[in-house]
């Protein structure tokens, strides 16, 4: 009878079983970091909290200016214009990948050429679909 185990392959074997763990205590280790975790946030979001007050100075009279608001309507819609034309450009890219593919009679060209066309189309609408999250209180 041959001793076919060397010292390695023992030390393998030995290495991967640590002593006094077992699948129970290793659970309730994960479930100590995740209760840890969560504590965490919460102190975090209990601590981050801040008051905040606005001030409605507006030369015109009384009330709350909204000159903020409308700089930032204006940045959205200069953003939302271009990405709009951007989206078109793709569509076009799209139709002429489609229309080569049907040239060449090419499957996976026109499935790309389509999807590009419908992509582009897509990018469009939504960019200009501006108006539906506009006045939303």
């Amino acid at each position: 009878m041959e001793n076919t185990k060397t010292a390695i392959s023992v030390a393998e074997n030995t290495e991967n079983k640590k002593p006094g763990r077992t699948k129970l205590s290793r659970a309730y280790g994960k479930i100590q970091k995740g209760i840890l975790a969560f504590h965490t946030m919460i102190i975090m979001w209990m601590l981050s909290s801040v008051t905040a007050f606005a001030d409605g100075e507006n030369p015109s009279g009384g009330g709350i200016s909204d000159k903020g608001g409308d700089q930032f309507w204006q940045v959205v819609n200069f953003f939302a214009t271009w990405i709009g034309r951007i989206g078109l450009v793709v569509g076009f890219v799209g139709a002429v990948m489609f229309a080569l593919a049907i040239k060449n009679d090419d499957a996976d060209a026109k499935t790309r050429g389509l999807m590009t066309l419908a992509s582009g189309f897509v990018v469009f609408a939504v960019s200009m679909s501006l108006e539906l999250f506009k006045n939303v209180t």
